[in-house]
C-alpha cells in the first residue's frame, strides 16, 4: 500500500508539469513517463470495475486486468493530495487553453504526430499544419475519476520536443539543414581590381607583388602610379603594404584558370598584315601617280622648251603654279629670297641649348638652355623679345636637357619635356609650373599641344614608342594610349594635325627615330587610327606648317637613299587611306651625325626650305618654286635649331647654336 501512493504522487506532479509545458508549447510524453503511467491507469480501471460492481470482483476479472483478486480498492485521489496541491488543481486554466479529456489528448498527439511525419517525409511541398488542439493532462473536476476503457494506450516510444525544435509544426521546411554558401567559382581566378580573368601573356599577365597578392600587369601598375599620385605612397590594393615597381613578379602556377589569346592575338595579327598590305598597295599607287605626273611635267616643260626653240628663238625658263589654274611664269619674274645677317648674340655661357619655338599670338620667342645658376642646377626657358631680340626671363624647368618645347596661343601653356619621366606644364603669365603629367615612370621625350577646339589636348611620346594623350584639365588621367608593335624607336617629335578637307576630325604626326605614322580621329571622341606613312627612315626631325598644310620632313641616309635628305609633302588620302604626298626632296651630305632640325618659311605662295649641312658646315636656302638652292652661307658653329620669327619689321630666321642665337633678316627681290 506505500507504492500507491507515491504512484499517485508522481502522477499529480507529472500532470503539474505537463499544466506548465502546454502553455507554450504541445508536450509529448517521455518514454519514463510512459512506464510510471501504465500501473496506475490500470490500478484505477481496475477501482472503477470494483466501484461498480459495489466492491465485488470476480477472481477472472481481476486475474484480466493484471490484479490479486484480493487486492484493496485504492483511495480516492483527492484524499491522498495534500490541501495545497488540491487548491492549486482547482485554479481556473489559463484563457486560450482550453481542459480535454485524456483520450482526446492521446488522440490528439498520435494525429498531430502521423501529420508532422508526414510533412517531414515531402519537404518540398509543404501543407499548413492546421493548430493542434492543446493538450493537457489535468483532468476537469467532473471527470477526474472517469477513464474510459476504449482510450488507446500512449505511444512507446515517442520523445518530448524541446523548445529548439517548436518550428517543426510551424514550418516543415525549417527542418531541412541550411545549405553551405555557394563558392565563388571566380574567386582566385581574376584580377580584383578589374575583376577580368587573367591572360597567360601580354599586358594583363598574371603577377603578384612582395605581399603575395595577385593582380593583372596593366591593372596593379596603373594602381600603383594613382596611388602615388593620391597619397604619394605606392601600396598594394588589399592590405595596403608599401609596394614599389620593383615588386612586381611575375607568376606561372599551375591551377589558376587564365585565358588563352593565342586566337585574338592571331586574328589581331591577320588584321595588322592587312592594314599593311594595305598600306603597301596605297604607297605604290601614290608612286604610280607621281611617276605619271613627273612624266606629264617632263613632257610639258619638253613642248615649252621646242615651242621656245623652234618658234620665236627666244631664251627664257618658266614655272608652273600649283593650283585650279596653272599658269606659266618665267623665273626671272619669280621673286628672289635672300638671308642676311641681322644679329648675333650670347644666351648663355654654358653650352646646351637645343630648341627654339616662336609664338606669335603672344609676341614670344623663347629657347631652352642651361641653368648659369649653381643653386639649380638644370635647364630652363629663356624668353627672348621677337622686336629687339634681347634676352629676357629666365624659367627653370628641369633637371635634365630640354628635348621638346610645345606652347598653347589660348591658354598660354609652355610644354616642357626632356629626358625625364614627365611632362611639365608652365604658365608663362605668372612663370609657375601649373599641372605634370607622367605615363607609368616611362621617359618622355616629345610633347604636342592641340589647337582649336582641341587645345585641351597634350600629346607625349616615350621612349619605346609609346604616345599617351592628356586632358590639361584632368592631368593624374591618360585619356588613351598607343603602344608600340612592331617599332620600339623612341618618339622624337609630335606635331598635331587640324581638321581639314582632307581630315575632317584631324589627328596627329608621330616621328620616331625609324618611322613616321599618322593617327586619324576617324569621328569625334573615337580611338585615333594609326597609319605607317609611305617614307623610309631614319629620322632626324619633324616639323609641321598647319598653315600651309605642309610637313618637313629631315632623314638620314639608308640603303636605297645614299645621302641625307629633306623631305617636303602634303598628307593625302588614296583609297581612304592616308599617305604623304612628296612635293620635293632636297639631298644632303650623307653623313648626319648630329641630330638637328631644319625649317619652312611660308613666302606669299612659296615655301623656303632652311637646314644645316654638317658635312660642309654651311646654312641652305632652297627655294620650292624655283626647284633650286638659291643661297648657301658658312657657318663656324652646330646650328641645332632654326624658327621663323615675324614681327613689324618684316621676317627673320633665329638659328640656335650650343650657345648663341643667330638672326638672319629675309629679303625678298623682284
Amino acid at each position: 500500500m506505500s507504492s500507491e501512493p507515491e504512484s499517485d504522487d508522481s502522477l499529480g506532479q507529472e500532470s503539474d508539469t505537463d499544466d506548465e509545458l502546454n502553455t507554450d508549447v504541445d508536450v509529448e510524453y517521455t518514454e519514463e513517463s510512459q512506464e510510471s503511467l501504465q500501473p496506475v491507469v490500470r490500478r484505477q480501471n481496475f477501482q472503477r470495475i470494483v466501484t461498480q460492481d459495489n466492491g465485488h470482483v470476480s477472481p477472472e476479472t481481476a486475474m484480466f486486468h493484471g490484479f490479486d483478486a484480493n487486492l484493496e480498492p485504492l483511495e480516492p485521489l483527492e484524499e491522498l493530495l495534500p490541501p495545497e496541491l488540491l487548491a492549486l488543481a482547482e485554479l481556473p486554466d489559463e484563457p486560450e487553453v482550453q481542459p480535454v479529456a485524456a483520450s482526446a489528448d492521446a488522440a490528439n498527439d498520435v494525429e498531430t504526430l502521423e501529420a508532422e511525419l508526414q510533412a517531414l517525409e515531402e519537404p518540398e511541398e509543404p501543407h499548413p499544419q492546421p493548430p493542434s488542439p492543446p493538450t493537457n493532462s489535468h483532468r476537469a473536476p467532473e471527470q477526474g475519476n472517469v477513464i474510459d476503457l476504449d482510450t488507446p494506450s500512449p505511444p512507446k516510444k515517442r520523445k518530448r520536443l524541446s523548445a529548439a525544435d517548436t518550428s517543426l509544426k510551424k514550418s516543415p521546411e525549417s527542418t531541412k539543414a541550411p545549405a553551405p554558401p555557394p563558392e565563388d567559382e571566380d574567386d582566385g581566378l581574376t584580377c580584383p581590381i578589374c575583376l577580368d580573368s587573367w591572360e597567360m601573356s601580354g599586358e594583363h599577365r598574371l603577377v603578384s607583388l612582395r605581399c603575395g597578392h595577385l593582380f593583372g600587369e596593366a591593372c596593379i601598375r596603373r594602381w600603383l602610379g594613382e596611388s602615388q599620385k593620391q597619397s604619394s605612397v605606392k601600396v598594394c590594393p588589399q592590405c595596403k603594404t608599401k609596394a614599389t615597381y620593383k615588386d612586381i613578379r611575375h607568376l606561372y602556377a599551375k591551377r589558376i584558370l587564365v585565358v588563352d589569346t593565342e586566337i585574338r592575338d592571331q586574328l589581331e595579327e591577320e588584321r595588322r598584315r592587312n592594314h599593311i598590305l594595305t598600306t603597301e598597295l596605297s604607297a605604290i599607287k601614290l608612286a604610280h601617280y607621281v611617276t605619271a605626273d613627273k612624266l606629264l611635267q617632263t613632257t610639258k616643260k619638253y613642248n615649252q622648251l621646242v615651242s621656245m626653240t623652234e618658234g620665236t628663238g627666244g631664251r627664257g625658263a618658266y614655272s608652273l603654279l600649283s593650283g585650279a589654274t596653272k599658269k606659266r611664269v618665267p623665273l626671272q619674274q619669280l621673286p628672289m629670297h635672300r638671308l642676311y645677317m641681322e644679329k648675333n648674340f650670347e644666351i648663355t655661357r654654358d653650352p646646351g641649348c637645343r630648341v627654339l619655338h616662336f609664338s606669335g599670338r603672344q609676341s614670344l620667342l623663347m629657347a631652352s638652355q642651361k641653368s648659369g645658376q649653381s643653386l639649380f642646377p638644370g635647364y630652363g626657358v629663356r624668353f627672348i623679345d621677337p622686336l629687339t631680340f634681347q634676352p629676357l626671363q629666365f624659367l627653370y624647368t628641369t633637371p635634365m636637357m630640354v628635348r621638346n618645347i610645345a606652347f598653347s596661343d589660348t591658354k598660354q601653356l609652355l610644354a616642357v619635356s626632356s629626358r625625364e619621366s614627365k611632362i611639365k606644364l608652365f604658365d608663362v603669365r605668372t612663370k609657375l609650373q601649373s599641372c605634370m603629367v607622367t605615363a607609368n615612370d616611362r621617359k618622355l621625350w616629345a610633347c604636342a599641344l592641340d589647337r582649336n577646339d582641341r587645345d585641351n589636348v597634350l600629346y607625349g611620346g616615350d621612349l619605346r614608342g609609346g604616345v599617351y594623350i592628356y586632358d590639361v584639365r584632368f592631368p593624374d588621367n591618360i585619356l588613351s594610349q598607343f603602344q608600340a608593335d612592331e617599332n620600339f624607336s623612341p618618339v622624337i617629335h609630335i606635331e598635331a594635325v587640324p581638321p581639314n578637307k582632307t581630315f575632317h576630325n584631324g589627328g596627329f604626326l608621330v616621328c620616331q627615330l625609324s618611322a613616321l605614322t599618322f593617327y586619324e580621329f576617324c569621328t569625334p571622341g573615337e580611338v585615333a587610327q594609326p597609319t605607317r606613312l609611305n617614307v623610309d627612315g631614319p629620322f632626324l626631325s619633324m616639323q609641321y606648317d598647319y598653315v600651309q598644310d605642309t610637313l618637313l620632313i629631315s632623314a638620314r641616309c639608308n640603303p636605297s637613299s645614299p645621302n641625307s635628305r629633306f623631305v617636303l609633302g602634303q598628307l593625302d588620302k588614296i583609297d581612304n587611306i592616308p599617305v604623304l604626298r612628296v612635293r620635293v626632296t632636297i639631298y644632303g651630305p650623307p653623313a648626319t651625325p648630329i641630330m638637328t632640325r631644319p625649317t619652312q618659311l611660308g613666302v606669299e605662295d612659296n615655301t623656303l626650305i632652311v637646314g644645316y649641312l654638317q658635312e660642309s658646315k654651311q646654312l641652305m636656302l632652297h627655294d620650292v618654286r624655283r626647284e633650286e638652292r638659291v643661297q648657301t652661307m658658312p657657318v663656324n658653329e652646330v646650328i641645332y635649331d632654326f624658327c621663323p620669327v615675324s614681327n613689324s619689321n618684316g621676317s627673320y630666321l633665329a638659328a640656335l647654336t650650343d650657345n648663341k642665337c643667330r638672326v638672319y633678316k629675309l629679303n625678298s627681290t623682284g
